[in-house]
């Protein structure tokens, strides 16, 4: 990890939210014509994001001590 630069985790980043993006813009029709296959997702969506932060607060706590 010691060669990770800055423009790795910029690139990352921009990779990541464009994909998220892409995605959201991908289903936008499938959610209105069938919000009944959606109506967990965002539950579950942020359930992912709670855990992958939680998982950064252990290996930062760890990095420490």
């Amino acid at each position: 990890m010691e060669s990770v630069t800055t423009g790795h985790w910029i690139f990352a980043g921009v990779f990541s939210l464009v994909f998220i993006i892409g995605i959201i813009y991908a289903y936008k029709d499938d959610i209105k014509k069938r919000p009944d296959l959606f109506s967990g997702s965002f539950k579950f969506f942020l359930g992912v994001i709670l855990i992958v932060m939680v998982l950064l607060v252990i290996k930062m706590i760890n990095r420490l001590g």
